[in-house]
């Protein structure tokens, strides 16, 4: 691997630098990585290639951005490759946005515009995630999962493969959407929850495989939500079931 060492950094020759961006110590740069003006790099964090990290975003301590996926991780090993010099699918992150410390994002997701993580925040492969939208502390997406604007993802949320949420949606700390109907004890094509626009979930809800929640619905705290519901419906319980509809003066 070609490399220079900035500030007791490792920094690929083919990476593009922002002469306006910070690196602190100990941090790794890999090939095809580029940093924009304003960016600040913590001490320790790890950026693979293909990566694109845009104006005035802040990367915490520790953060790995660019993670390869398993494909890449198997082509590394059997060329016993310097996983610097690996560039696998595009990951892109908004300006000003905020990645705090721990968190581990994949190659090939995109994250919009000002947004933020907490700390120790896992998001997989082929994930897009709209503007203005906060993910909490030890949150987990696990890839190919579709986000929208404006979304509060609280602390501990769980957001399997394939699941879609829309904008102005609310997931409660530790609210779970599950893809897998059967557990692997029968066949069946995973299949994540849709949740639609203005969405809120409460704190500890289910949403079972395949649900839908229409716009405006509101899940109760602890409940598990089993079949669909209609625009505004408030449900809770266990399983979920049609409390009132959500008046008219609520947001």
């Amino acid at each position: 691997m070609k490399q220079e060492d900035i500030n007791n950094s490792i920094i690929h020759k083919n990476a593009i630098i922002n002469k306006n961006a910070y690196i602190e110590t100990f941090s790794i740069i890999g090939k095809g990585v580029k940093i924009e003006r304003g960016v600040y790099i913590s001490r320790g964090a790890i950026i693979y290639g293909n990566a694109l990290v845009q104006s005035g975003t802040y990367i915490g301590e520790n953060c790995i951005i660019g993670h390869p996926q398993r494909a890449d991780l198997l082509t590394v090993v059997e060329n016993k490759m310097n996983t610097m010099d690996n560039e696998g699918p595009l990951i892109s992150i908004g300006a000003n946005c905020t990645i705090r410390a721990g968190s581990i994002i994949y190659s090939g997701v995109s994250i919009g515009n000002n947004c933020q993580t907490g700390h120790h925040v896992m998001i997989r492969e082929k994930t897009t995630i709209g503007d203005n939208t906060v993910i909490g502390t030890n949150s987990v997406i696990d890839g190919n999962v579709v986000i929208g604007n404006d979304v509060s993802i609280q602390t501990g949320v769980y957001i399997p493969l394939f699941s879609k949420i829309g904008n102005n949606v609310f997931m409660g700390p530790f609210s779970k959407l599950t893809n897998d109907k059967y557990m692997m004890r029968k066949k069946f094509d995973l299949i994540g929850p849709t949740i639609e626009d203005e969405v809120s979930l409460g704190a500890n809800s289910v949403i079972l495989p395949g649900i839908t929640l229409k716009k405006g619905t509101i899940v109760g705290a602890g409940s598990v939500v089993t079949k669909n519901t209609n625009e505004r419906d408030i449900v809770v319980g266990n399983p979920a079931k049609l409390l009132k509809k959500k008046p008219e003066d609520w947001i």
